[in-house]
């Protein structure tokens, strides 16, 4: 069996369509797996980057909660050496008012003796502005000067009274203690 020229060229024409589609689908299957191998180095890069820097990161993120440990350790201990110099103010302002609470009407019914007096001067000017209000006007004898040991150290006080805006203050200077 004979074939013609134009059976030929047709088959021919055929081959070429198939192998160009062949070589076109090729092309696709290479550009699409070369855009998949530039996204993939892309993503790699981009882990590595991330990689690198999180080791960083964790030892900068240690670094501060270590300095954090610490800051919050001396805040700890400064905050507990404050309430205890806040406890030790509560008991000696407590200690404070109760020989002036039990003092001064001793001292008004003019029955005070002078060691409770330089007791009350002390407490006196332990106060803030170094001052009481009275309940009624305080006896001549007892505005003077006081001594008295503090700790072992001496420490001299002087009682002085005013009426300001109507009421009576009893105010206590220190004269003079150990130091001076």
């Amino acid at each position: 069996m004979m074939y013609s020229q134009q059976e030929y060229e047709m088959v021919r024409r055929q081959t070429m369509q198939i192998e160009a589609e062949k070589r076109a689908a090729l092309r696709r299957t290479l550009i699409i797996l070369a855009l998949l191998l530039a996204a993939s180095l892309l993503l790699t890069a981009l882990m590595y980057r991330n990689y690198s820097t999180a080791d960083h990161r964790i030892k900068t993120a240690e670094t501060k909660a270590a300095d954090m440990e610490q800051q919050y350790k001396k805040v700890s201990m400064e905050l507990a050496e404050k309430q205890a110099i806040i406890d030790a103010n509560k008991a000696t302002l407590g200690k404070q008012n109760a020989v002036i609470d039990s003092i001064v009407p001793k001292m008004l019914g003019k029955a005070a003796k002078e060691n409770e007096i330089a007791e009350l001067a002390h407490a006196i000017y332990q106060q803030p502005g170094h001052v009481i209000t009275l309940a009624g006007i305080p006896p001549d004898n007892v505005l003077r000067r006081y001594r008295t040991r503090i700790d072992g150290k001496p420490h001299s006080y002087v009682l002085v009274a005013g009426l300001v805006d109507g009421k009576w203050l009893l105010y206590s200077n220190l004269v003079k203690n150990q130091e001076d």
